[in-house]
């Protein structure tokens, strides 16, 4: 960094070059120091000196108002580079707010209604849905595509991405009938501008496979897969991470049609990519484990089940730290698979460390609690320990409760569980005092 700043520094010159050195770190992946050079950029920009330091005193004056003008123009563009550089690190509050910024600006230079702000727009919708503000996200991307369908010179791969950003956000929140039409809609834009085979046609038809399957049409959702495989084939080799990608989906879609046999040829098939271009630890390849052992526990194929589930706690406690819900998560599944096995012993201090863990990273109120203590709940009900069942429902209903609140679906169902417990506690004292009185 120092060498880069000392050869910007020495060569005296204003805002775009230390905004081309900070995009080409951005490209290498030193983001800090891409950080670092857009934000001298910007400082410099600021400056009056440094935009007319190559004027003479002549023309500053005929041309001051052109220079501001270069000078909101320049800082529209810094902020902009500013907010992709935060958005792809996740740090979405800075992207938001320089975006936001950048945004201010551009709508002052072309207003309100430009494409540039569409732009922007556009990625205000990503971070919006990523920091869970839902309901901002359809605004922004509608007001996005309304400006675009009014321009004519808009780039069609920009109106197909906008449209793609939102037919995602409705799947996303089970929307199907107003993602359909949407996803249709990008995946023919995208075909008119780049042809039928082109590498970016295969997300887009994965975006729609993976509707199709969300929503139960698995028949429409295996030939886009199947197109989207080939085209990712034909471009990057069969053995590239995208295509273990998809084959992932593919088998997803096969278990679910409870087609057993080819889902797990599928897997297999996913797993050994990842493993070879990726490496046995990457993230990847734990989800392709994660799906087989899924599979085999669905199977009661216990011993093959087990070892799997205990490979990605392992791995998921090297990603993601002993503390982190996704360590949770597998602990939660390798203590139901002792649980269907009836090792009591075995799964019942599992799930009480996935609790722990649960609350202490999402904190004490949160759903994932009230789903950790039904599953406590649930093991001590089989063992007809049920005041201890008892007391972990009610503690989970009020999590749940407030979390949630009494209507929602998962919390209804808890209600139900509890109910049923309580059934089977009244039956068992009735039992126990008809055998006390025969005695």
């Amino acid at each position: 960094m120092d060498q880069v700043e000392e050869s910007v520094d020495s060569a005296n010159v204003g805002w775009e070059t230390f905004w081309e050195a900070g995009s080409r770190a951005f490209q290498l992946g030193r983001y800090a120091d891409a950080e670092k050079l857009y934000q001298k950029s910007l400082t410099d920009v600021k400056s009056p000196e440094s935009v007319d330091s190559r004027r003479s005193p002549d023309e500053e004056d005929t041309l001051s108002n052109a220079t501001t003008a270069e000078r909101v123009v320049a800082q529209a563009k810094i902020l902009s580079s500013l907010g992709e550089l935060y958005l792809v690190q996740g740090w979405h509050v800075e992207a938001e707010k320089a975006y936001k910024k950048a945004m201010s600006l551009k709508e002052k230079i072309a207003g309100p209604d430009s494409l540039a702000v569409a732009e922007i727009l556009n990625k205000l919708g990503v971070i919006y849905r990523a920091q869970g503000k839902f309901q901002e996200v359809e605004p922004v991307l509608r007001r996005a595509l309304t400006t675009y369908e009014k321009d004519a010179s808009a780039n069609k791969l920009d109106v197909a991405t906008t449209i793609e950003t939102l037919a995602d956000f409705y799947r996303a929140h089970g929307k199907y009938d107003l993602a359909e039409p949407l996803f249709q809609k990008g995946l023919a834009l995208r075909e008119s501008v780049l042809g039928a085979d082109h590498q970016s046609i295969g997300p887009a038809l994965q975006n729609l496979a993976l509707l199709n399957h969300a929503s139960g049409k698995y028949d429409s959702a295996m030939p886009l897969y199947e197109r989207a495989l080939r085209i990712s084939e034909a471009t990057w080799g069969a053995e590239h991470p995208s295509c273990a990608t998809i084959l992932n989906q593919q088998g997803e879609l096969f278990r679910m049609k409870g087609d057993f046999p080819n889902a797990e040829k599928t897997f297999w098939r996913a797993l050994r990519i990842r493993q070879t271009a990726l490496g046995v630890e990457h993230p990847s390849t734990a989800q392709s484990l994660a799906s087989l052992a899924l599979l085999f526990h669905l199977q009661c194929k216990y011993d093959q089940a087990e070892p799997l589930y205990k490979t990605l706690v392992d791995l998921r406690t090297k990603d993601w730290g002993p503390k982190h819900p996704h360590v949770a998560e597998m602990l939660n599944n390798l203590a139901e698979v002792y649980q269907d096995q009836g090792k009591y012993s075995e799964a019942e201090p599992l799930y009480w460390r996935a609790l722990s863990i649960t609350q202490e990273a999402q904190g004490p109120e949160h759903p994932s609690v009230a789903k950790a203590l039904r599953n406590l709940a649930e093991l001590y009900e089989e063992q007809e320990n049920y005041d201890e069942a008892d007391r972990l429902f009610r503690w989970g209903l009020g999590v749940g409760e407030k979390a949630l609140g009494s209507e929602h679906p998962e919390v209804t169902e808890l209600m139900a569980r509890y109910a049923s417990l309580q059934k089977r506690m009244s039956e068992n004292d009735d039992d126990q005092q008809s055998t006390s009185w025969q005695d």
